[in-house]
C-alpha cells in the first residue's frame, strides 16, 4: 500500500505547516483581518467547484471562561484538483465571507489576587440575543482520493462584533462589545494532518468530532462539531 504522504505531499505539508503556524500567531493579533480583499476576485471566480455547507460547533474558552454555540455557513473554493486529491487553500479574503449565527455566548472571569477590600473583582456576560455576524475564513481543505480520508482546519475571523449584556462584581450591570474568533476541522493549523477521517463520497463530506486545541496557541478547550459540506461544481 502506498504510504499515506508521498515525498511530494510531504513537502507541500510541510510548507503548508510552516506557513498556518505563522498564520495562527497573526491571528491572535488579528493582524489577518488586515488583508481585507486580497485574492477574493480570483477565488470566486474559481472553476474548479467549491465545498458549500454548514459547521455546527459547541465550544469553550480558557481565560476568560467562554461557552460558546454556533452554526457556520460557509463556501470554500477549490485551489487544486486532479486524481489523487482536492484542496482548498484560503488565506483571508480568498473564500467568501462566512455567515455565522452565535446562539450562545457566556463568558466569566474572576481576578487571581484580592482587591484592596479583600474581595475578588469579577464580572459575568451573556449574549444579548442570537445573532447572525460575517466571519472572514482563513485555512485549508484536504480531500484525499486515495486513502479515502479528508483534513481540514479552519480559522474564523468575525467581521462584526456580537452584543453582551454583562454585570461588574463592583459596578453592577453594563454592556460590551465583542469581537470572535472561532476555529474548526480536524486540528489547529498546521496539525490537521494528524486526524484524517474517512469518507465514502468525496462529493458529501460529514463528520462529527470533537477538535482539542492546543490551549497555550488558541486559548480554547474541546469543540464539539458536526459538519455537512458538499462539492458544487
Amino acid at each position: 500500500m502506498k504510504p499515506y504522504l508521498d515525498l511530494q505531499h510531504h513537502h507541500k505539508t510541510s510548507l503548508r505547516q510552516k506557513t498556518w503556524c505563522g498564520l495562527l500567531m497573526a491571528v491572535a493579533v488579528l493582524t489577518c483581518a488586515s488583508l481585507g480583499g486580497f485574492g477574493l476576485a480570483h477565488a470566486q471566480s474559481n472553476e474548479l467547484g467549491s465545498y458549500q455547507g454548514t459547521i455546527k460547533v459547541t465550544g469553550t474558552e480558557i481565560d476568560p471562561q467562554v461557552s460558546y454555540k454556533a452554526s457556520i455557513k460557509i463556501n470554500l473554493p477549490v485551489t487544486d484538483r486532479d486524481d489523487d486529491s482536492i484542496d482548498a487553500e484560503f488565506y483571508s479574503g480568498e473564500a467568501p465571507a462566512a455567515t455565522v449565527s452565535i446562539t450562545q455566548w457566556d463568558e466569566a472571569h474572576t481576578e487571581s489576587s484580592p482587591g484592596a477590600d479583600g474581595k475578588f473583582v469579577s464580572y459575568q456576560c451573556q449574549l444579548a440575543a442570537p445573532k447572525d455576524i460575517s466571519m472572514t475564513p482563513n485555512g485549508v481543505l484536504n480531500v484525499d482520493l486515495e486513502q479515502k480520508v479528508h483534513m481540514f482546519s479552519v480559522t474564523l475571523i468575525g467581521n462584526d462584533e456580537i452584543d453582551l449584556n454583562c454585570v461588574h462584581s463592583r459596578t453592577g450591570p453594563y454592556k460590551r462589545k465583542k469581537g470572535v474568533i472561532l476555529y474548526a476541522g480536524t486540528g489547529t493549523p498546521g496539525m490537521q494532518f494528524e486526524h484524517p477521517i474517512a469518507f465514502t463520497d468525496a462529493a458529501h463530506l460529514t463528520a462529527n468530532y470533537t477538535l482539542v486545541t492546543d490551549s497555550a496557541q488558541t486559548n480554547a478547550g474541546p469543540i464539539v462539531q458536526e459538519w455537512d459540506l458538499r462539492l458544487a461544481q
